[in-house]
């Protein structure tokens, strides 16, 4: 079964997952007059190669901006909080490539199992962990992504996180999981891409900052890919 999520990251020189959440706990209201399916586009211009949308009230999103994400043909990863077999089912009907699944919601038998179960269906398991208690035994199969999460969810990310704390991590992450490891959220400019790189990250997932900064989401890419591509560029 195809998993376009994995593949597209992987085989991507600049492993940038660009997401889209229409409001942020920290800064606020994100999309302004944009639309979805407009700032979608911008990021497929940029040269991202995946995508992600966060679909929970709590960012003030739901399950139809996947559909409009999709429509770009690039794969897309859910963020929600996913529990059940039924929430990895109306991930893919929605259209979506890939589903978080977060370890600080369940337990370390329920992620792996729930693991499996996305990718019987063709979803990539995003698994996000952020402690070394989550990460202390965890167990993901094969075709699992696993990512470190640079900011608190318990309150509600309005913290302001940061590299240095998946730094932190980066040993005991990469001696639990031969796969993709990510760093994700708490990325605030492009020299924070090009740090997550040096510390050995596969990839990176940016959000807040492409939809906040003084330029439009697709410069703002470019410059978060250049980074991811250990090409130095001025500062935004």
């Amino acid at each position: 079964m195809s998993h376009r999520f994995l593949k597209a990251l992987a085989e991507s020189s600049c492993p940038l997952i660009a997401e889209i959440k229409p409001n942020s706990p920290k800064v606020g209201p994100l999309l302004a007059a944009r639309s979805v399916e407009s700032v979608a586009y911008d990021y497929l211009k940029a040269g991202a190669p995946c995508l992600s949308v966060t679909t929970g009230a709590w960012h003030s999103g739901n399950l139809g901006m996947i559909a409009q994400m999709a429509g770009t043909g690039l794969p897309v990863l859910r963020k929600d909080f996913i529990t059940s077999r039924r929430h990895l089912a109306d991930t893919r009907e929605a259209g979506a490539s890939a589903a978080l699944l977060t370890c600080a919601l369940l337990r370390k038998a329920d992620v792996c199992r729930l693991a499996e179960d996305a990718l019987s269906m063709g979803l990539t398991p995003f698994v996000e962990a952020a402690s070394a208690a989550e990460l202390d035994g965890l167990k993901l199969p094969d075709g699992a992504v696993l990512a470190i999460n640079n900011k608190d969810i318990c309150s509600k990310e309005i913290d302001d996180g940061g590299i240095e704390f998946g730094k932190t991590l980066f040993a005991a992450a990469r001696s639990t999981h031969d796969g993709l490891l990510i760093s994700a959220s708490g990325l605030l400019v492009p020299n924070d891409v090009q740090k997550a790189k040096d510390i050995g990250f596969d990839g990176f997932l940016v959000g807040t900052a492409l939809l906040s900064g003084p330029a439009d989401p697709y410069t703002t890419t470019r410059q978060f890919l250049q980074a991811a591509e250990n090409r130095i560029e001025p500062a935004l």
